[in-house]
């Protein structure tokens, strides 16, 4: 087989009646055996660039051409993307219209991801710290703010921050484009008004008492929600915590701490683990007895009057920038919002 493949190579190619669309000059093809049954390793080729007349041609004309059509048409998005999103096509909001809402959740996506240039807020999926302790409570944060039109994308955002279909680039992936904050300040000083966003006023959060107590009950269920997520996880069991879930870790909240609560959390967790472990009961039906346990023991520890334990955040749990911004900066309690049960007496 090896003196019959010299043998073919050593005759002159195969001329063809077709030619190089780049040379103008006849394609050519190799000899093959009868008996050879390799696809697709014959085509007629250019004996000058090695064209050959199909889409996925490789040689080095082609490949050129691919690539310079690829940088046009990332050209032709970028500029679709900076017309679109042109910071002349939105009307800015007034600084001193914001709720406290806009102001705390205007503040910790300033501090967790604006560039130092302060020019904009970096892709969301790219902050090394979590904003909030869930992707849901993350996502209702830039939406809120989105919604009201305080924060638009950035023209510079890269082509992939956006769903590629006919509308592009209207729709967009809201935790992958660059965003501008869109308000126009007091004093007309934008770096002023930054400074302002990123530290809101004490004694205006402390005014509403309200607004604070369902805050601290909102970020104190999202820590409990995300520990039970962890301990669920470390053991290997699959949850998706529903509104009965919820609602049970608001009533433990009411009575007592998230530090308390976790402790509650691992004790559930534990026996669950133990019965399942020892086949008393299925995977499934020992991680949703997980709820169960948690509001039954709960109950019980309101009614009798137990003392419970603190557990410490878990070093894999970091504080938020949300629980720092709102407990540290603005209320001035620290640590108390994840050692104490929520208050309106602030």
């Amino acid at each position: 087989m090896f003196q019959l493949h010299n043998l073919l190579v050593s005759f002159p190619k195969k001329i063809t009646e077709d030619q190089c669309e780049y040379c103008d000059a006849k394609l050519v093809q190799d000899w093959r055996a009868k008996n050879s049954f390799r696809l697709g390793q014959n085509r007629p080729y250019c004996p000058i660039c090695s064209h050959e007349n199909h889409d996925q041609c490789k040689c080095s004309t082609c490949e050129e051409q691919r690539r310079e059509a690829l940088i046009k048409e990332e050209n032709r998005k970028k500029n679709l993307i900076r017309e679109h999103y042109n910071q002349k096509n939105y009307e800015k909001k007034l600084e001193e219209n914001l709720s406290l809402e806009d102001k705390l959740f205007l503040s910790v996506l300033i501090r967790g991801g604006l560039d130092e240039n302060l020019g904009h807020i970096v892709p969301i999926w790219t902050l090394d710290n979590k904003l909030t302790p869930s992707n849901s409570f993350t996502i209702e944060l830039i939406k809120t703010l989105a919604g009201r039109g305080l924060i638009v994308p950035h023209s510079n955002s890269s082509i992939e921050a956006f769903v590629d279909d006919e509308t592009f680039p209207g729709t967009y992936y809201v935790d992958r484009v660059l965003y501008r904050i869109n308000i126009n300040s007091l004093d007309n000083n934008y770096h002023n008004m930054i400074e302002r966003l990123m530290y809101p006023s004490q004694g205006e959060f402390e005014a509403d008492k309200d607004f604070c107590f369902n805050m601290w009950k909102k970020i104190a269920l999202n820590e409990s929600i995300e520990y039970l997520l962890y301990s669920f996880n470390k053991v290997g069991f699959d949850f998706n915590p529903g509104e009965k879930t919820h609602k049970v870790f608001e009533n433990l909240l009411n009575h007592y701490s998230v530090a308390q609560v976790y402790s509650i959390i691992y004790r559930a967790v534990a026996n669950s683990t133990k019965l399942y472990q020892e086949k008393k009961m299925p995977k499934k039906r020992a991680a949703n007895a997980v709820i169960t346990s948690c509001e039954n023991f709960g109950e019980r520890a309101i009614a009798e009057g137990w003392k419970l334990s603190k557990f410490r955040r878990d070093y894999n749990l970091p504080e938020t920038v949300i629980s720092k911004v709102f407990f540290t900066s603005i209320l001035k309690i620290a640590y108390i919002g994840f050692e104490e049960k929520p208050t309106p007496n602030i």
